[in-house]
């Protein structure tokens, strides 16, 4: 299997990619998009190369889960918006443009909603949600690096989940911090 963009992000951190990452552990990195939709558009991505969501194993699948209540979290509060869409397309046909599993993180604001989270970003820009720029090729500086440090938060270093396994349901696990 060829390795997909975001495997090779993961492994080789080209250029300033280290610059985007907000979120790390042993299995799951989440990233600022290249091209975001808003600020603060964030994917979280297994480390494991996986095309499609039912492809994922329990293990990969609930270290994604995890990883999207903690950056969902910290986007919040870098942002100030308590709305998002969390969004995933699995296949082509479904808009998937890398075979690789991921999820958007979009911070939406008041009154942007329409049917199509897409259709709707565009439709409705405004002052307070005008499109970011393509993120830069080089160091983040000013806001772009604020929003960045901010989602964050203090944990700039990877962390990693320790399992637990507890008597009771087959594999129930419970994570810890």
């Amino acid at each position: 299997m060829t390795d997909s963009l975001f495997t090779m992000l993961m492994t080789k951190k080209p250029g300033n990619f280290a610059e985007q990452i907000v979120y790390e552990d042993d299995k799951v990195m989440a990233f600022l998009d290249k091209f975001p939709m808003v600020q603060g558009h964030t994917l979280v991505v297994p480390k494991k190369q996986v095309e499609r969501v039912h492809e994922m194993d329990e293990e990969t699948a609930a270290a994604v889960g995890v990883a999207l209540l903690k950056v969902a979290s910290k986007v919040v509060k870098a942002t100030g918006s308590d709305t998002y869409n969390i969004m995933n397309n699995t296949g082509a046909d479904a808009g998937q443009e890398v075979p690789h599993v991921h999820f958007h993180i979009i911070p939406r604001c008041k009154e942007d909603y329409t049917a199509s989270w897409a259709a709707s970003i565009e439709k409705t820009r405004h002052e307070l949600n005008k499109k970011p720029a393509k993120l830069p090729d080089d160091d983040f500086t000013g806001a772009l690096k604020d929003l960045r440090d901010k989602i964050r938060g203090d944990h700039r270093a990877p962390r990693s989940a320790a399992v637990l396994h507890k008597p009771g349901p087959p594999n129930r696990q419970v994570y810890l911090e």
